[in-house]
């Protein structure tokens, strides 16, 4: 698929989810546009092509049939010519423009040169060759200018004394070019492929025979990588099969639930392998896992390079690494695996327990988190322990159905920033009723408190007790955004007004205390002491924020040295909670950053932002250091 395109639907579904939206109907019309693509770049009887006459020179013609049996269509030319009409797929190139990621450096291409006059037989027209692009040249407009030069010569039995004739060709627009169908295309697009005996295959294995072959010690063998995940995961590979033929091919690719690319020069250079990658990319279906082994990288450069650009891949470069990285692959491996099942199984309703309450606090103001050693040192006393708050809470309300992160979440680090914590904080706060912020200087601090808080309170709107804790004397928080958001909220809302605990040094006040959150809690929700039932509810995990950056969006990212520069979106990883983005200024370095280290390109509004708050802010230009003389930007 046209990595526009994808990027489009990609932005489709993430603001359906945000609307709260059924995707089992959006992902199914989806799935069906990925096949239709797929097929519509595949010939059919009635197109207009190029297709190949004799002497390596291409014609124009229309397909009358195709012969799925022996991979040949009947064709009718243009000039009239009678002779010639059944040509092999891989002879013919429909008269379409190609997408940008069709052709790249190595790719063969049709191009026109030269021309030929009419005869009693035929009415004359334009030449058309094969070629090999040998370079292209990125435009001011992010188009490309291609340069190549004849596939084909005269040692080949090419006619090269036609007028017009040159070896080489230069600056051709991407209008100006063809490419040949995928193969593997004209199976998916229906060749009684059903009628083929092919095992069922868990992962697609793809890899250059060179690999397997180079006896750099540098270089990793696909096939060791292989056979170790065959053995960790206990998966079926298309391996089994021997010598299968181009249907077969097509058939376990689409079967499989895992492709993985095992890229190297040698791939890109390998058309079995550009043609089973690109199927497998472009089809949309399944996760494309690539797997970067040797030593160079003029791959980059290719189709292959172009259709993964931005996206994260698992390096092979050295053996020092390499247990590492067979056990990054292998999970890798396993969550798309997992999600496979996942999705292929009956849709049942997501259990989602209606909680009374959420507790967002921060460990360093919790004495059980120092009993337990999880944090070095705490800010505060045994009566403002969010921990026991609420343990009694639960008591005094007769539940046991407040959120906290030790026993909602799988980790023992209140630092870690990945994205299945992120997720299951989301889920957590959809389904509550109120928040409890135990709000303090240290909370106020803190990344995953202030984006937690900032969630439940700005985006989601959810009712909040703020239960102030922590040192007694110590006001910093309110300076900061927290304590600047804590401000607009108590005075539109009577519930949310402010419970301070610092003060608290008897158990009679602790108890008094308690009993009046638990109040202010069932005053919100109307619990009164009786357990929520759970509820069955399907929905997808929400959206952290809605100032989060998204696909699409123009935002101000970090390049390298502090420095940040304006950039646009393109793809967000979830494993490694990393954007990727196209610089505004055509550079091609630097594209993938870290998530806290991009701003969406929008206004904040002024309880955004309050002491200690990170902000980014201009100052100084720059110039580009290219051909392009008039492009300047702020750093």
């Amino acid at each position: 698929m046209d990595p526009d395109l994808k990027i489009l639907l990609e932005t489709v579904e993430n603001q359906l989810n945000a609307a709260g939206c059924d995707l089992d109907k959006w992902r199914e019309l989806r799935n069906e546009l990925h096949k239709r693509l797929v097929k519509s770049h595949f010939p059919k009887p009635g197109d207009k092509i190029y297709a190949k006459y004799f002497q390596h020179q291409f014609f124009p013609a229309t397909i009358d049939s195709f012969d799925p049996s022996n991979q040949k269509f009947h064709i009718t030319w243009d000039d009239g010519d009678p002779q010639g009409r059944v040509v092999s797929v891989a002879d013919v190139a429909l008269n379409r423009v190609p997408g940008v990621s069709e052709i790249g450096v190595g790719s063969n291409v049709l191009f026109e040169q030269g021309s030929y006059g009419a005869s009693s037989d035929v009415t004359g027209g334009t030449r058309w060759h094969m070629g090999k692009i040998t370079n292209m040249t990125r435009q001011p407009d992010d188009s490309y200018l291609y340069d190549g030069e004849h596939v084909f010569g005269e040692q080949h039995g090419k006619w090269v004394t036609y007028r017009g004739y040159s070896r080489e060709f230069k600056g051709l627009k991407l209008e100006h070019l063809r490419v040949s169908p995928n193969i593997l295309d004209s199976f998916n697009a229906g060749s009684g492929q059903n009628n083929l005996h092919v095992p069922d295959v868990d992962v697609f294995v793809c890899f250059a025979d060179g690999n397997t072959r180079n006896n750099n010690s540098k270089n990793i063998n696909p096939m060791r990588i292989i056979g170790d995940i065959e053995e960790k995961l206990g998966v079926k590979t298309n391996l089994k099969v021997r010598n299968p033929s181009l249907a077969q091919i097509s058939v376990m690719i689409q079967k499989a639930k895992v492709f993985l690319a095992f890229i190297s020069n040698e791939f890109a250079n390998d058309e079995k392998c550009q043609q089973q990658f690109q199927f497998a990319k472009k089809s949309g279906r399944f996760p494309v896992i690539p797997i970067v082994v040797g030593q160079g990288f003029d791959w980059t450069r290719s189709v292959v390079g172009l259709l993964i650009a931005g996206e994260l891949y698992i390096h092979f470069k050295e053996e020092s690494v390499y247990d590492q990285k067979v056990q990054e692959l292998t999970k890798s491996i396993q969550r798309s695996l997992n999600a496979s099942q996942n999705s292929d199984a009956p849709k049942k309703k997501k259990k989602g327990p209606k909680c009374g309450g959420f507790i967002s606090y921060c460990w360093l103001n919790s004495l059980s988190s120092k009993l337990a050693n999880e944090v070095g040192f705490v800010k505060g006393s045994e009566f403002t322990d969010p921990r026991k708050i609420k343990k009694d809470i639960e008591t005094a309300l007769g539940l046991a159905k407040l959120w906290l992160d030790i026993e909602q979440l799988g980790t023992s680090n209140q630092g870690d920033l990945n994205s299945s914590m992120f997720e299951q904080i989301a889920q957590g706060l959809a389904n509550t009723k109120v928040v409890l912020s135990f709000i303090s200087s240290e909370y106020s601090k803190s990344e995953n408190c202030n984006m937690e808080f900032n969630h439940a309170v700005k985006t989601m709107k959810l009712p909040t007790v703020p239960i102030i804790v922590g040192e007694p004397d110590s006001e910093e928080w309110a300076r900061m955004q927290v304590g600047m958001v804590l401000g607009q909220i108590e005075a539109r809302d009577e519930f949310s007004e402010r419970i301070d605990l610092r003060k608290v040094s008897s158990v009679e006040e602790y108890e008094a205390k308690v009993n009046e959150i638990a109040q202010r809690i069932a005053d919100m929700v109307k619990v009164e002491n009786e357990e929520l039932e759970e509820q069955e509810v399907e929905q997808e995990t929400p959206v952290i924020s809605s100032r989060a950056p998204k696909i699409g969006d123009h935002v101000i990212a970090h390049w390298n040295g502090g420095q940040f520069f304006f950039s646009t979106i393109v793809s967000f990883d979830k494993d490694s909670m990393c954007f990727t983005v196209d610089w505004d200024d055509g550079d091609t370095t630097g594209r993938v950053v870290k998530y806290n280290e991009v701003a969406k390109d929008v206004e904040v509004e002024e309880s955004d932002v309050g002491e200690g708050t990170k902000v980014l802010f201009p100052q100084g230009q720059y110039k580009l250091d290219t051909n392009d003389e008039s492009y300047s930007g702020f750093r």
